[in-house]
């Protein structure tokens, strides 16, 4: 294993990490022929409010995704692991039993490097790392520079490396998300995709679908993303017919399927978030928990709070007694979309156009004897569903005869 005799720390908050930093990281790399950079996403910083930043988990992600590219940089999480307030003298001290030969430099920003003394026993940063900084504009250097001698007097060592600047800052990032408007030219696309897939920074008070077509985009592959379109479209025509909302419907219906694609663990992870205990059904049965994942990933993740939408995404896989209008439409959508071409499709579209019922009695019969032919458990849902939709068919029939 390669000695590591030059190493770069570089700690913040990195709510998002941004181009900027990675640009940043390789030019220190380079500059000071570094062996290794630790690039540290902080827990609490000091001087910021938890309400500033999403998760450590979104943050160290997101540096991982940008950094994956630059051998030499290593995302840690030493900091994070300690929790708490993160002061840069105890990680400087940690770093330093891990690595007891290295020199060992601390790169930080410009305001960072004029506001040092402020810190938590400063001197002994000194004693422990080369202080490294970049001018942030053509006037910040001279100010730098007399703060730099003012250091090392102290016994300090300095390093101020003049990079062509950058405008780029996290909270200009942040704005842009939270307005709608284009950033990715100031993240590498896979921090893009992270940020979009997982909602991150958003304005969640508005509906916008323009936003949600990036945020799809972003969690699935282009067949789910065309049938969740489709299920849309089938939703609205559905609600418009039976009286629904079609608003709710157009929401519901696109969104239906958002955590379709994701991991099992992480569905689980997003269901036991939103305290969301499953069944004894539910539980064992993989292919239910998209649906409960998906509900709560639209409400407690992107913050559309509607009772209606909920329920419209968490029973369309399964249905459920005393379904509103709403989540019928939305469960008979999600068997009738434009590409469905399952032998029966014809008559489940057909049946959709006279009775939503009729369509409810169909598609649950389909689902119900799959199931039980491989011997998979069957949700009580559907069959309190398919109950409740036969009687009442039957009921109707009975009376036109």
């Amino acid at each position: 294993m390669k000695q590591v005799r030059r190493i770069g720390m570089f700690g913040g908050s990195f709510n998002p990490v941004h181009n900027a930093h990675i640009n940043l990281a390789s030019s220190f790399i380079k500059k000071l022929k570094l062996d290794k950079l630790l690039l540290i996403p902080t827990a609490v910083p000091p001087h910021k409010s938890d309400s500033e930043m999403v998760s450590a988990e979104h943050r160290m992600n997101m540096c991982k995704l940008a950094s994956e590219d630059h051998k030499k940089i290593e995302v840690s999480d030493i900091e994070i692991k300690r929790e708490g307030k993160s002061y840069t003298v105890d990680t400087l001290r940690q770093i330093r039993e891990m690595y007891p030969e290295a020199e060992i430099y601390l790169i930080m920003g410009a305001d960072m490097f004029m506001t040092l003394l402020d810190w938590k026993e400063p001197e002994e940063i000194f004693s422990l790392a080369v202080i490294c900084t970049v001018p942030r504009n053509s006037d910040d250097l001279e100010s730098l520079t007399e703060k730099e001698k003012a250091y090392r007097e102290m016994g300090a060592e300095t390093v101020i490396l003049d990079l062509k600047k950058s405008n780029i800052s996290s909270s200009k990032i942040r704005k842009l998300v939270f307005d709608d408007e284009v950033f990715s030219k100031f993240v590498d696309p896979r921090v893009e995709q992270y940020i979009y897939a997982n909602y991150l920074f958003m304005d969640k008070s508005k509906i916008n679908y323009e936003r949600f077509d990036k945020v799809l985009k972003a969690r699935m592959s282009d067949k789910r993303y065309i049938h969740s379109f489709n299920v849309s479209t089938e939703a609205q025509k559905l609600a418009k017919k039976y009286g629904a909302d079609v608003e709710k419907a157009r929401l519901a219906g696109i969104l239906h399927d958002i955590t379709k694609e994701t991991s099992g663990n992480e569905q689980l992870k997003i269901i036991e978030n939103s305290n969301i205990i499953l069944n004894d059904v539910e539980r064992p049965s993989p292919k239910l928990w998209h649906a409960i994942a998906g509900a709560a990933f639209v409400r407690d993740v992107m913050g559309i709070d509607d009772e209606d939408v909920f329920n419209a995404i968490r029973y369309h896989t399964s249905g459920r007694a005393n379904m509103s209008i709403l989540e019928k439409c939305v469960f008979i959508a999600d068997f009738i979309g434009a590409e469905r071409d399952y032998d029966g499709v014809d008559e489940m579209r057909a049946l959709s156009g006279k009775s939503l019922e009729e369509a409810m009695a169909f598609g649950l019969s389909f689902s119900i004897s799959d199931l039980a032919k491989r011997h998979c458990a069957i949700d009580p849902n559907s069959l309190a569903c398919y109950n409740e939709v036969v009687i009442k068919t039957n009921k109707s029939y009975n009376k036109s005869k």
